[in-house]
């Protein structure tokens, strides 16, 4: 395959943040990223699932400051459980078709991702060192604090199995701090996704490795935030260990669909257009 040219960051970065009830977070958090990439340009996409403490409220209100970075978008969840894939796909065609960023970065809203480790994952893209980066918590280096200690084995084991199943290349497949470049991010928006849970980031990482893109891994300090054994469903572990060896049979077998576009689409293709910046 045809390895395109590093990610120019003169077009900046597009971050992807799935937002619900985070009021008392999404401040300190925006604060945060704009004190880390000042002098870049840069884009936050923020799509709240339906907060009823005042997050849509606070960032209307920050939206109508001058010189303003960020894209709302608002909808309702509608089932129990997360639905993070879902909106993270919204918004990755939403800067696809809006933005002519080059770096695209996903995070979590609620601070257990470290702004202060945007320019890392950047910088590997920008260096050419991989297509996609990962703030990975099981390399050495890396810390995982406030985190449950059932939490923590759970999350241990089920990023074994997957490794397992998939490839040894990677580390961490739970981690949502991911940095990748526009042409992954189109790749995975013109393929089909199945889950919308959080499986999906096993999903689209093993699209993106069987397509031949370069994975990379980072250390990071992984804050914990209000999680625990207890709110781990018997249903969904279930439904996740199914998701995976579905996932595995397309990653070494089957291979991924791409998405039959409707006529009129605009999901863009050229690398310059249409920039908000």
């Amino acid at each position: 395959m045809n390895i395109p040219a590093p990610p120019n960051l003169e077009y900046g970065v597009f971050i992807l943040l799935p937002v619900l009830n985070e009021a008392a977070n999404i401040g300190p958090l925006l604060d945060r990223i704009d004190t880390t990439l000042k002098g870049i340009s840069y884009t936050v996409g923020i799509l709240d699932d339906g907060s009823t403490d005042g997050t849509v409220e606070y960032v209307r209100e920050r939206m109508e400051r001058s010189g303003h970075n960020l894209h709302l978008i608002c909808r309702k969840k509608i089932l129990r459980a997360s639905q993070r894939g879902g909106a993270l796909r919204t918004l990755m065609i939403w800067g696809l078709e809006h933005t002519a960023h080059e770096i695209f970065v996903e995070m979590d809203g609620d601070l257990s991702h470290r702004p202060e480790e945007l320019r890392t994952g950047i910088g590997m893209l920008t260096q050419d060192r991989c297509d996609i980066a990962i703030a990975s918590k099981y390399i050495s280096g890396s810390a995982v604090i406030n985190r449950p200690w059932g939490r923590l084995m759970v999350s241990k084991v089920c990023s074994y199995a997957v490794r397992s199943l998939l490839s040894t290349n990677v580390r961490d497949y739970s981690n949502g701090y991911r940095f990748y470049t526009r042409a992954a991010a189109q790749l995975a928006a013109d393929h089909a996704y199945r889950y919308g849970s959080p499986i999906y980031l096993s999903e689209i990482l093993a699209l993106w490795m069987r397509a031949g893109l370069r994975v990379g891994e980072f250390n990071t300090v992984y804050v914990g935030r209000n999680e625990g054994v207890s709110k781990l469903r018997i249903a969904d572990l279930i439904k996740a260990t199914i998701g995976i060896f579905e996932i595995a049979s397309r990653y070494h077998f089957l291979g991924f669909k791409p998405v039959t576009l409707k006529a009129g689409s605009t999901i863009a293709k050229s690398s310059h257009a249409g920039s908000n910046r």
